[in-house]
């Protein structure tokens, strides 16, 4: 229990990230990303270490934990020819543990591209990686370019790669990352390590950077533009932003949560798919300011909103800043529609993850 708790927060107290006795001493070793630690007996979800096989890292974006800012050195695409043994019958007989659980990586082409990296990195002939720790590549880029009409299996295939450094970040490095919205993947990851360091390192000097980043354009955009590194760089300003600042921002976020719907009335709610918790942080540090005007707003947004996380994030302000009977008299008016049960739940004290000042996200909690 206590290894599952520290994953889910995102601490390794177990040290769950276990040693690769072929690999004792990698290059590279990173801590895996908050919430992500892999459990004692799991494979993680995220590449951490130099591989043995040729030193150097090599990784997909996903794959990328946030905890180590890295150098984009240069481009470093795949465009090579791979072989793919797709699986038959004989071969699922011959070892069905192997081929049925996933292991087997003979037919994934981006997988066989991503290993010719290894092959390039021993040989040490590509200039392209020289000087780096690694390569990242965009799996979603790939597609076949040409097949050999000898050799259904034989394919060439390109993939958007970049040659990496881990490295501390500079001052020019942030504010250089800061400057504009990520265009590419790997920009969204090299974001996200940026968002960590901040929030980790408490950089209040980058405050107004990551807010110019954040898709506040419009009311709309506040709602559904939450894409990339959005959230991330949201909690990295919520974690070090000025308590004497605006709270303008966190108001807008919450008011986004009352749209317009097709069918009339907020007695029923949706979610949206891209703001995840942004409402939840939005209304923490709320209740962290506890402004003039601060309730009344939340009262508005929790009668209001058609969007259950804005819905949801108001109720455990009001909660938290002690607005009980509000919620209380609310729940017995039937005003709360399909949030009901929750509100309820957390005024009998069942909320697991209650809003704390000031507020922190579990990247550096």
């Amino acid at each position: 229990m206590r290894t599952a708790a520290a994953s889910i927060m995102g601490r390794d107290i177990n040290n769950s990230v276990p040693l690769d006795p072929a690999n004792p001493a990698p290059h590279v070793d990173l801590k895996p990303s908050p919430g992500r630690a892999p459990m004692i007996g799991q494979l993680g979800t995220e590449v951490l270490r130099s591989a043995s096989k040729s030193g150097y890292y090599v990784a997909f974006t996903g794959q990328v934990p946030v905890t180590q800012y890295f150098e984009i050195v240069r481009r470093a695409d795949c465009d090579d020819w791979v072989y793919l043994q797709l699986i038959n019958p004989t071969m699922v007989r011959s070892n069905p543990n192997y081929y049925i659980s996933g292991q087997y990586i003979g037919d994934k082409a981006a997988l066989k591209c991503a290993g010719e990296f290894h092959k390039k990195f021993r040989d040490g002939k590509d200039e392209r990686l020289v000087g780096t720790d690694g390569v990242v590549f965009d799996a979603d880029s790939a597609v076949y370019t040409d097949v050999d009409g000898g050799a259904n299996g034989h394919k060439k295939l390109h993939m958007d790669g970049w040659a990496v450094k881990f490295v501390e970040p500079t001052d020019e490095a942030i504010r250089k990352r800061l400057a504009s919205r990520p265009s590419t993947p790997i920009d969204v990851v090299q974001l996200k390590t940026v968002a960590f360091w901040i929030e980790k390192n408490h950089a209040r000097q980058y405050a107004k950077d990551l807010r110019r980043l954040l898709p506040m354009a419009n009311k709309r955009d506040a709602l559904i533009a939450w894409h990339g590194a959005d959230r991330e760089v949201f909690r990295a300003l919520a974690s070090i932003d000025d308590l004497n600042e605006s709270s303008d921002l966190y108001l807008q976020i919450l008011d986004a949560g009352i749209a317009e719907m097709l069918r009339p009335g907020n007695l029923t709610t949706v979610a949206s798919p891209t703001v995840g918790d942004v409402p939840f942080v939005a209304a923490n540090v709320l209740v962290c300011r506890n402004q003039p005007g601060t309730i009344s707003e939340l009262r508005k947004v929790l009668l209001e909103a058609t969007i259950v996380q804005h819905k949801l994030a108001s109720a455990k302000a009001l909660f938290a800043l002690g607005d009980i009977q509000f919620l209380q008299d609310q729940l017995r008016a039937g005003r709360l529609g399909d949030v009901s049960n929750k509100v309820q739940h957390m005024l009998q004290g069942r909320d697991i993850e209650p809003f704390s000042c000031p507020y922190r996200s579990k990247a550096s909690a």
